[in-house]
Parts: C-alpha cells; sequence; structure tokens
C-alpha cells in the first residue's frame, strides 16, 4: 500500500509539474507577443556621438509616447539600442546581434551613410527594414529593397551648394572632407557640380575620420588664398577644423554640408562658427514639428533639431507600417513604398522606389551670433 501511494504521490507530481510548465511557457509567450521588437544603430560615442544621441532621444520619445497610447494593437514596443562608434565592423556585429538574438522587426538606423552601406546586404538577406534618420550618401539609392532614408540624398545637396556659392561669384575653391563614403560622396558631387558651372577647385585634402589637427592642410590651403573651402567634415571634426581656422587666419567662406545640423558644432566652436555658410535639410515649421519641439525640450532639456525629429518620425512610420502590414520583414517593406505623404515632425515624408525620399528640399543656411538664419530654400 505504501508503495503504491508512493508511486501515486510521483505520478501527481510529474503531473502537476507537466502543467505549470505549459502554463509558465504558454505565459512567456504571451509576454514576448506583447513586445514590438525594434533596433537602433548609431553612434553614441565617438566623432559622430552627436548625430546618434540625438537620434536616440527622438527614438525614446516617440516609443514613450506610443507606448502609453497602448502600444501597436496593445503590444509595447522595445528598442535595443547599439553603439556603432562610427565603426562599419561595429554596426555589422550590432545588426546580427539584433536580427540573431533580439528577433527585431525592423532598424532605425544606420545614422551614417558609411555604416548603412556596411549592412544593408544583411538587412536585405535577414529582410529586415532599415530605417536611417540621416544617411545621405548617394550610394544609399541602390542599397537593396530593404533599405529606405528619411533624409534626401547628398546627390541633391552638392548640386545645392555648388550652384549657390557659383552664383555669388565664388570662382575659386578647396576642400576638406572627411574620407568617408558620406564625406568623399559630396566631395566628388560638389567638385563635379562647381567645375561644370565653371569654378576651380584648387585644392582637395581628405582625412582619416576623427582627425582633429588640420594644421597641415590650413597651412596648404591658406597659400592658394581660394575664395572658400568646402568642409563635409563629422561634428567633431568640423568644430575643430573651424577653431583652426581662426586660429592660422586662413581667408575665405566656410561652406558647409548638413553636417552643421547639430548644433553641438556651435557650442564647441562658439565664434568661430560665426559666418558659416551650409546647406540642410529644410526645417519643417508645421504643427507637427512644434509639437515635437515642445515635447522633446520638455523631456530632455534641450532644443530639438531635424537630426532628433527625424528619427522620431522614423519610430512612427515603422509603428504605422507594423500596425497595418502585421509582424512580417517584407510586408513592413512593401507598405513603406506605398509611404507618399506622412506628415512627421522632420517635414512630409514619401519614399520612391529606391527607399530614398522624395518630398524634402534643402535650405542655405547662415551662421550669425550662434544662429541658424536661412538664406534660401532649393
Amino acid at each position: 500500500m505504501k508503495r503504491v501511494s508512493w508511486n501515486k504521490w510521483i505520478l501527481s507530481a510529474i503531473i502537476v509539474l507537466i502543467a505549470c510548465t505549459i502554463l509558465i511557457g504558454y505565459g512567456c509567450s504571451e509576454s514576448n507577443d506583447k513586445l514590438v521588437n525594434l533596433g537602433f544603430i548609431g553612434p553614441l560615442t565617438g566623432p559622430a556621438a552627436s548625430y546618434g544621441v540625438s537620434q536616440m532621444r527622438g527614438v525614446e520619445l516617440a516609443v514613450e509616447e506610443i507606448n502609453d497610447a497602448g502600444g501597436i494593437e496593445g503590444g509595447k514596443i522595445k528598442v535595443t539600442f547599439e553603439d556603432s562608434q562610427m565603426d562599419p565592423n561595429k554596426a555589422i556585429s550590432a545588426l546580427k546581434k539584433l536580427i540573431d538574438i533580439n528577433k527585431v522587426l525592423a532598424v532605425i538606423g544606420e545614422t551614417t551613410t558609411t555604416g548603412t552601406l556596411a549592412i544593408a546586404n544583411i538587412a536585405n538577406r535577414g529582410k529586415t527594414v532599415l530605417l536611417s534618420p540621416l544617411a545621405s550618401g548617394a550610394k544609399i539609392t541602390d542599397a537593396g529593397d530593404y533599405v529606405f532614408r528619411v533624409s534626401p540624398s547628398d546627390a541633391f545637396q552638392a548640386i545645392v551648394a555648388a550652384k549657390f556659392i557659383f552664383q555669388r561669384d565664388f570662382r575659386n575653391g578647396a576642400i576638406v572632407y572627411t574620407n568617408d563614403d558620406w564625406g568623399a560622396g559630396l566631395q566628388k558631387a560638389f567638385e563635379k557640380n562647381f567645375v561644370g558651372f565653371g569654378g576651380r577647385i584648387l585644392a582637395m585634402e581628405g582625412c582619416t575620420p576623427g582627425t582633429q589637427d588640420f594644421r597641415t592642410q590650413l597651412v596648404k590651403i591658406k597659400n592658394l588664398n581660394p575664395d572658400f573651402i568646402y568642409i563635409p567634415l563629422h561634428p567633431d571634426e568640423s568644430a575643430t577644423f573651424l577653431r583652426q581656422v581662426k586660429e592660422l587666419k586662413v581667408p575665405g567662406q566656410i561652406l558647409g554640408a548638413d553636417n552643421f545640423s547639430e548644433k553641438a558644432i556651435l557650442r564647441t566652436a562658439r565664434s568661430a562658427a560665426d559666418g558659416v555658410i551650409f546647406t540642410m535639410p529644410t526645417k519643417p515649421t508645421g504643427e507637427e514639428f512644434r509639437n515635437f519641439s515642445k515635447k522633446f525640450k520638455v523631456r530632455f532639456n534641450e532644443d530639438g533639431s531635424y537630426n532628433s525629429a527625424a528619427a522620431y518620425d522614423c519610430v512612427y512610420i515603422l509603428a504605422e507600417a507594423i500596425k497595418s502590414s502585421g509582424l512580417s520583414g517584407e510586408n513592413i517593406k512593401n507598405t513603406l513604398y506605398n509611404i507618399r505623404d506622412y506628415k512627421g515632425a522632420s517635414g512630409v515624408i514619401g519614399f520612391d522606389k529606391n527607399g530614398d525620399v522624395t518630398t524634402k528640399k534643402f535650405t542655405v543656411i547662415k551662421i550669425k551670433n550662434g544662429e541658424y538664419v536661412p538664406i534660401k530654400k532649393q
């Protein structure tokens, strides 16, 4: 009798254990089902950290708002942030982790052109959408079906800059650029268009990303006495370059690119930034941007930028795509291609057959007394 009772007790315990395991497994499955996993890849440290941190905050604000409003069909968004440090190899490792371990549906990023191009093939093979807030290199147009961006291509930006400076009777220029896909792409496009208009480039100096000493290049350029210097450099590099231009008393107009959309340059360069002219996607002025700016200021105690607004828009666009198409990378991709006039904080967003935004224009801006003063739109 005792042996039989003992066997019954063991059998009952096994049954209870199996039932608990099933319930626990079901509970875990339910918990996972209620998470909408997204990834972010960008430089949170290193020479382009101001880009990445600004975008991270835009993402955080959007996620908080969407989750507070109930999430996506009841599912809360969870974003895993990965620091690429502006290193393509780290971006590759980050995307593999996000896809294989975090099981993300889509990725906001990469921030830079070089990083986006480095991970594009992995995203395409894994059918994982990349939606970059800022990557603007012309090569991204051909990066694949799963690669999208909400900022316009440098191919247009370079034309705007070259045309603007030539029309103001600047005929002889020099170029100092970051020697990566973004910087070199702008250098080539600007040179081609400026020379095509009838101008001359007296010197071109490529620099390793992260460079903090431009004195050798500046001494050479100073002796050539150009009318202007075009500087597609990353934010940390730009601030250092401007201070050294002032230190060495190098003459000529400084012409920048959308690197100057980050006000971190102004805070670091201070008065050395005054007088710089640069191109950037036209800053939105509509209700969406005003609302975003107020909320961003309250949340982070700093002004929102085009950069942070673009990242904020990326979250909302992906949320809408997931809501309407379901939890499938291919469906999300197909839904994004149908977006034509999304009214975001960074402006109206619509994608063409290459995933390029087709609805944004550029403004030429001058820095005056630490403020951005628009000159013209293109």
